[in-house]
């Protein structure tokens, strides 16, 4: 099955959709999450030991998407959050004013306003309503509400994401940013047009399926699925690849390794898209290269 660039941007960039929502109220109706039998303690999400100069640190891949059956996650995982004393994201939502960075980077430039509505003209026929709401923003912006409210009639919400999670349970333990919610809004509006139509039409006819096997290979820890949802029909000069992931893993990785360096906290636990921590450039090679030792965590060891 072919994957969609929708698919990796959602992987790989909180982009604040719980708080997007929230500015631009009404954009999307989300429904209930499912409920069920909890299936969490047989999951098995992508997740490192670190250990650097008699520091150690542990690395979950996220997405930021979820639902009331992903918690609590695997005990191996619940027990190193709470053994640790700081929890490190790529971005902190409570930091930051997101409407005025919707206002600065979220319009849509008139120029392109033409593009824009040709590429969701048959998806608004039958959303008349959600597109008139999202009519005065960028693509990449649409995009995600389209994406967010796609993921919400399938169960799943950003309030419920892996990254609101540990975020909403950290209690007094520090938070570190690896990033910081402005330079996510000036990253991803500084795609081109075409990346940003694209990602809008990937956000529109991606099938339920795909959307699916995304979630089903994070809860598998399956990477090398994972990897190939991200990779798939992109080649190195891909502006998604290169800017979304790539750069970031090598500007993040560096990051842990300052955080373990400077032996500020007893034990780090860092959550970041899985997207960073499988494939080509991800964090855990990166961190290896700089002399980190590296642990694929499971249910028997870690």
């Amino acid at each position: 099955m072919q994957a969609t660039r929708e698919s990796r941007l959602i992987f790989n960039i909180n982009l604040i959709y719980g708080r997007l929502q929230r500015n631009c109220y009404g954009l999307v109706a989300l429904l209930l999450c499912f409920t069920s039998t909890s299936a969490a303690a047989l999951d098995s999400p992508v997740f490192y030991k670190i250990e650097y100069q008699q520091q150690q640190a542990y690395l979950l891949g996220s997405i930021h998407v979820g639902r009331q059956d992903f918690y609590p996650l695997a005990q191996h995982i619940e027990s190193a959050f709470k053994q640790s004393d700081a929890l490190v994201v790529e971005a902190d939502i409570s930091q930051g004013d997101t409407g005025a960075l919707l206002q600065r980077y979220g319009g849509l430039p008139a120029e392109i306003a033409a593009d824009v509505n040709a590429t969701r003209q048959e998806y608004c026929q039958s959303h008349q309503t959600l597109c008139q709401a999202l009519a005065p923003y960028a693509p990449w912006l649409q995009s995600a509400q389209i994406s967010m409210g796609r993921f919400g009639q399938l169960g799943y919400s950003a309030e419920q994401g892996v990254d609101a999670y540990f975020m909403a349970n950290r209690s007094g333990k520090n938070v570190v940013e690896l990033e910081s919610i402005q330079f996510q809004f000036e990253l991803i509006s500084s795609f081109s047009t075409a990346t940003q139509l694209q990602m809008l039409d990937d956000s529109i006819n991606a099938s339920d399926a795909e959307m699916l096997d995304l979630i089903y290979a994070w809860r598998q820890g399956d990477g090398n699925a994972l990897a190939n949802i991200m990779e798939s029909q992109a080649g190195d000069a891909d502006e998604l690849l290169e800017k979304l992931l790539w750069q970031r893993n090598h500007t993040m990785a560096q990051k842990i390794i300052q955080l373990l360096q400077s032996k500020t906290h007893k034990q780090l636990f860092i959550v970041v898209g899985a997207g960073h921590i499988v494939g080509q450039q991800a964090i855990p090679d990166l961190l290896k290269q700089q002399g980190a030792t590296i642990t694929r965590c499971s249910f028997l060891q870690c």
